[in-house]
């Protein structure tokens, strides 16, 4: 692809230790380019994740041998969110489409993807039809993606889905880490931008194994971070403060209890007050202490939040409005 000419797609490839998929799973993608029409408008960006066999050396030979790919190599395997991150920097397509390098997602399912891009949507997920995966597996995705249905309310039946196509102002957005890449429809979903689901066609691995566990349960502890990051992002204390006034409010009571009944001994009015003999004291008191530090906890990051958006309103603004000037 010349330099001089707008790119139109960019596929991203993820690939830890895949080298004997890669040079099949070119040979189709160039095709589908061409049947496309956009043979010169297209480019595949290979991030190789720190691989240990010939992958790297297969990717030289396929970028000299063909000017659509483009190698994107990591100093050490960092994870599947890291990779993408660093496809999604380099990409110059006005669409970028994500792909697992195993070959059980098809450079087929292309034009269906960018078909559905054309109608408006920003992110296109994929979901695969007759999956090749062990049955434990396949229980194991029904119920993460269950979950996420139940949690979130976003209806996607296979988010976790290697095969997606973003639009380009998506992809600038995005930030995504540790195993957060599992949850960028919901991420998408969540910023406002329209999310939507075509089936695509799933193969058998033909060359190793998966290098994902089958069962992973961090899963669920990231989506409560992102839940948790979404709604209480820009209002920290209205959090916190929920926590504290749970916990003050009651070993309030009982504090005031306890001094009304020390003031009536003062007054000579009921029996003598001894700190020793009332632990329930000790209880709220600690409580209460306890329910400033929450709620001091809230303080301190509503300032931080204050002075971070005061320096950063611009990108916090880009991310709420589309490009037109219209609310997002």
């Amino acid at each position: 692809m010349s330099t001089t000419e707008s790119c139109r797609l960019s596929l991203v490839v993820p690939v830890y230790n895949e080298a004997q998929s890669l040079g099949e799973l070119v040979d189709r993608a160039l095709l589908m380019f061409e049947r496309m029409g956009i043979a010169n408008k297209a480019e595949i960006l290979f991030v190789d994740d720190g691989s240990t066999d010939a992958t790297p050396d297969t990717i030289r030979a396929l970028a000299a041998r063909h000017a659509q790919v483009r190698p994107v190599r990591l100093r050490r395997n960092h994870g599947k969110s890291l990779a993408l991150m660093a496809g999604f920097k380099k990409a110059r397509g006005e669409v970028v489409v994500t792909m697992d390098g195993d070959l059980q997602d098809n450079p087929e399912d292309l034009p269906a993807l960018m078909a559905k891009i054309d109608e408006g949507y920003d992110l296109v997920n994929g979901q695969r039809v007759n999956r090749q995966d062990q049955n434990t597996r396949k229980l194991g995705s029904r119920l993460y993606n269950a979950t996420v249905r139940k949690l979130t309310g976003l209806g996607l039946q296979d988010m976790n889905c290697g095969l997606k196509a973003y639009r380009r102002q998506l992809v600038k957005t995005l930030c995504v880490y540790g195993q957060y890449h599992r949850y960028i429809p919901l991420q998408a979903h969540l910023a406002g931008f329209k999310v939507t689901e075509i089936p695509v066609a799933n193969s058998p691995r033909k060359h190793g194994s998966s290098k994902y566990a089958t069962f992973r349960y961090q899963g669920l502890f990231d989506l409560l971070s992102i839940l948790f990051t979404h709604r209480y992002a820009l209002n920290p204390l209205h959090f916190f403060g929920v926590i504290s006034a749970v916990v003050m409010v009651p070993s309030l009571l009982v504090l005031l209890f306890f001094a009304g009944e020390q003031c009536l001994y003062w007054l000579g009015f009921g029996e003598e007050f001894l700190v020793a003999n009332r632990p329930m004291l000790s209880i709220a008191l600690t409580a209460f202490l306890f329910s400033v530090f929450i709620f001091l906890t809230g303080f301190v990051c509503d300032f931080i939040l204050h002075h971070q958006i005061r320096s950063r309103i611009d990108m916090i603004l880009g991310l709420a409005i589309d490009e037109d000037g219209a609310d997002a």
